[in-house]
């Protein structure tokens, strides 16, 4: 753009203290506008330059076809008053990532990769879908991140604009009040030629100072008209990026419940038929374990037959078994007993032939014990009568002997009669053995009897 057609300006809407009414989260509006004005209402016989970013704004300008005047440094004063200059900060560049809109507006993509093509395109990414679960986690976590850190992103961008609207407003009231602080020189002592010349001078000045009252009352009005048309378009992006974001969650949303409900009746189905193949494989081992039992049951009572009929030919075995070993020990226990008996008798016999001999034995014992007591005493008398006529050591000496062989006599006896009696009773005892073994005998015929 030359500086002939134009004005270059790059302000927002001036307004003080905050965001722009309207803006939406998802949107920012950057500070660098740039176009042309709409109206020129400059004088043909001067060009103001353009306010430029990095250079020095200069308001007035040296008139076409006018010379200039050479004056001393008292008249110059008056002429320079009426070019005040102010110093423009550079305003920063926008993000390469900007992407112009029609209406002149500057609006931030932070992802180009993704840039709709018209405002009510959704730069949302395709979620992939995962079966049984939904969307990826992952996928929607990343997403979700993404779309914060935009946002962040417009939040900083967008307070960036709002602080720079200020610092140029502020600017603006400087220059304003600049120029409303220059005072009307006095051109009196003056030459006519130096006088027309200060008047002409001060008639541009204040054509100059009108024309930048109009230019910044041009540019305040167009940036309040960009502000209003850039707010309105990032309202409206920003509203329908919700929408068509309302959309495709409703859409995921539906195809998220109709999914749900496809593997739920899968589910259902698969349950059913598990269910039925369940049932028909219960009903066929039902029908198999009812004919294993009842092919049991004939088997097991089939067996029982068999073990019943070998159980009643092995009783009748052992009962005739029984009957001949009843028979051959009742015999045996008949001849027992009739040797027994007669062993008795023998032995009985013997035992009383013992107990006599042994009671003859003991009388002659006793009938030679007193034959020897009275043959001691006889010898006794007959010694104690030659004692008596011998002197006294003699009659101890025969006393003596007599008493020792009174004591031998008697042992004799005594220890013959102990033998006789220890002989009667071994004869006892084994009598009453004899006696016992033919009761067991008894018992044992009767048992076989039962």
């Amino acid at each position: 753009m030359s500086s002939d057609d134009g004005l270059s300006i790059f302000d927002e809407e001036p307004t003080k203290g905050g965001a722009p009414e309207g803006a939406d989260d998802a949107t920012q509006v950057l500070p660098v506008v740039k176009r042309e004005s709409d109206e020129k209402s400059s004088p043909p016989e001067t060009a103001a330059k353009p306010i430029r970013t990095s250079t020095t704004v200069r308001p007035a300008a040296q008139p076409a076809g006018q010379p200039s005047a050479r004056q001393d440094s008292a008249t110059q004063a008056p002429a320079q008053s009426a070019r005040p200059a102010a110093q423009v900060p550079a305003q920063p560049t926008a993000p390469s990532q900007a992407a112009v809109r029609p209406s002149g507006s500057l609006v931030s993509n932070p992802n180009p990769s993704q840039a709709p093509s018209s405002p009510g395109q959704s730069r949302l990414p395709t979620l992939p879908v995962v079966r049984r679960n939904g969307y990826d986690q992952a996928a929607v976590d990343s997403l979700l991140s993404q779309l914060t850190n935009e946002k962040a992103g417009l939040g900083n961008s967008l307070g960036a604009s709002e602080k720079r609207v200020i610092e140029l407003e502020s600017e603006l009231a400087g220059l304003r009040k600049q120029v409303s602080e220059v005072e009307a020189p006095s051109y009196a002592g003056l030459g006519g030629r130096a006088n027309e010349l200060l008047r002409l001078a001060e008639e541009e000045a204040e054509d100059i100072r009108l024309q930048a009252i109009r230019e910044a009352t041009e540019i305040r009005a167009q940036a309040t008209k960009d502000a209003k048309a850039i707010r309105s378009d990032a309202t409206r992006e920003a509203e329908d990026m919700r929408t068509v974001q309302l959309a495709e969650l409703d859409e995921q949303r539906t195809r998220l419940i109709a999914d749900a409900e496809q593997e739920r009746a899968l589910a259902r189905t698969e349950a059913n038929d598990l269910r039925a193949a369940a049932k028909r494989e219960a009903d066929q081992l039902r029908l198999a374990a009812t004919q294993e039992s009842n092919d049991a049951k004939v088997s097991a009572a089939r067996e029982a037959e068999k073990s019943r009929a070998a159980a009643d030919r092995e009783v009748q075995e052992a009962r005739r078994t029984l009957a001949v070993e009843k028979e051959r020990l009742a015999k045996e226990a008949a001849d027992h007993h009739s040797n027994a008996t007669a062993e008795t008798r023998r032995l009985v016999e013997e035992a009383e032939q013992r107990a006599v001999a042994a009671e003859e034995r003991a009388t002659e014992a006793s009938a030679q014990a007193a034959t020897h007591r009275q043959q001691a005493q006889s010898e006794s008398d007959a010694l104690l009568t030659r004692a008596r006529r011998e002197a006294e050591q003699i009659v101890a000496s025969a006393r003596s002997q007599a008493e020792s062989l009174t004591a031998s006599g008697q042992a004799d006896a005594d220890r013959e009669l102990a033998a006789v009696r220890a002989e009667v009773d071994r004869m006892t005892k084994r009598r009453d053995a004899i006696t016992a073994q033919l009761g067991a005998l008894r018992d044992v015929v009767a048992g076989f009897d039962d």
